[in-house]
């Protein structure tokens, strides 16, 4: 992403008074790019996940690249509102005591 373009999109948000959020992510040949302008009333949260990226590269003698293995595995990239929390969190449940047998 060019500077360029990270101004023009800055610029663009400062005059909608919005939110703006750009994600790019480069892993060997999977490009993916994300780009949201969104009201600032509702602010959202982005998440990106990438829990296992390999990338295994086997070179002969001469330093030609010979196999090359590349593994991805469930990235993922989230966009979500964020809700307002919807207050203190529930009690635990009673447990009963336990029974005691006599005899």
């Amino acid at each position: 992403m060019s500077i360029q373009s990270i101004l023009s999109k800055f610029i663009l948000c400062r005059k909608a008074k919005s939110q703006c959020d750009c994600i790019e992510l480069k892993l060997e040949d999977l490009y993916i790019k994300m780009n949201r302008i969104t009201d600032k009333g509702i602010p959202h949260e982005v998440t990106v996940v990438v829990p296992r990226a390999e990338i295994r590269e086997k070179y002969d003698e001469n330093q030609r690249l010979i196999e090359k293995e590349v593994i991805l595995n469930s990235i993922t990239i989230v966009h979500a509102p964020r809700h307002p929390l919807a207050g203190p969190p529930a009690p635990p449940p009673e447990i009963p005591a336990k029974l005691v047998k006599s005899k």
